[in-house]
């Protein structure tokens, strides 16, 4: 699901340290977005949620074999009119033909089971195996609660099996079929911060504006949500409601599992792992953090949040090559990739 409206009104949320929490603000590109005209700015948001739909959805469904939480999921990232301000609102409206807090698909990852099923941007999904979905009343302000409520519903579905959606398309619907596939139950979301951040809460993974937007290609923005990822595999931070079917391969896991100082490390050589397995190219992780070294003045420096020790950019890079060399000669011997 999308990440609630009020991150895309304000632009100017704190940002709340948690395992896997890393980066730094920006204190003035929530500002700077705030300036785009409201079609320009939903434009821009709605882009990248799909950029970081794709990549999360590839790297969940490829090192489900190791994730500790694996669920039945559709890929897809949801919304509602609802979680809108009074300004984004009539222009999400008019886009997507959401309507209160029916979900309407964002984004539908291609080869996830919401694109086979033929789902796509501006779908409303109105009902599911025949039971209607709650529309709600159209609140003053935003409101995620609707939204969520409905998602818990399709979820519930999805967990059964199949699952037949009545879904409305310019004002013409439809059913179709969803099959789920056992996926790692961390959804990515974009948060609009202004900031270089990036964390995880044992629910969800979260990556700011900013930092999605510093990652040049798909690999870069890979290994940021991968790192996530990766602290989720390692379970650095769990949540008891979180529930579903181990990895059949997270047992061979040989690292650390819990919070330790080494924590970040772990994620980021863990992360890369993650990246390999997904197809994206881990080589790409050693440009990001020279370019994040660049953009956020803090990255320079070693760092201690809740996680643990957060080492500079260029200590990370360091750390990474003998990581790439061990991918890389695992590869070549065709050996699993598991570290």
């Amino acid at each position: 699901m999308r990440a609630p409206a009020r991150l895309i009104a304000a632009a100017s949320l704190a940002f709340v340290l948690a395992a896997g929490a890393c980066g730094h603000p920006a204190p003035d590109a929530g500002a700077a977005l705030l300036q785009d005209a409201p079609a320009v700015r939903l434009e821009r948001l709605n882009s990248l949620d799909v950029r970081v739909a794709d990549v999360a959805w590839t790297l969940a469904l490829a090192n489900a074999d190791l994730c500790p939480v694996n669920r039945p999921r559709a890929g897809w990232t949801l919304q509602s009119a609802s979680q809108y301000g009074a300004e984004l609102r009539p222009l999400a409206e008019a886009r997507y033909g959401l309507s209160g807090d029916l979900p309407g698909v964002l984004a539908a990852p291609p080869e996830s089971p919401a694109a086979t099923a033929g789902l796509a941007a501006g779908d409303l999904i109105v009902a599911v195996n025949g039971l209607p979905l709650a529309e709600g009343a159209a609140p003053a302000e935003e409101s995620y609660d609707g939204l969520q409520a409905n998602a818990a519903v399709l979820d519930a579905a999805l967990a059964r099996g199949p699952a037949v959606l009545t879904v409305r398309r310019a004002g013409v619907e439809r059913e179709v079929t969803v099959r789920p596939v056992s996926a790692c139950a961390y959804p990515a979301q974009v948060e609009v911060t202004g900031s270089f951040r990036s964390r995880t809460d044992g629910r969800h993974i979260f990556i700011s504006d900013g930092m999605a937007n510093l990652a040049q290609n798909e690999d870069e923005l890979a290994f940021v949500l991968a790192h996530e990822l990766a602290h989720a595999v390692l379970e650095h931070r769990t949540q008891p409601d979180v529930t579903g079917v181990r990895g059949g391969l997270n047992w061979a896991l040989s690292m650390r599992r819990g919070l330790s100082l080494s924590a970040e490390a772990d994620a980021d050589r863990l992360g890369l792992f993650l990246v390999a397995r997904a197809g994206f190219d881990p080589v790409r992780a050693v440009e990001f953090l020279t370019r994040y070294e660049a953009a956020d003045g803090g990255a320079g420096s070693v760092q201690i949040n809740a996680g643990g020790i957060y080492e500079s950019a260029a200590g990370r890079r360091r750390a990474l090559q003998p990581v790439l060399e061990d991918i890389a000669a695992r590869q070549a011997a065709g050996r699993a990739l598991i570290p």
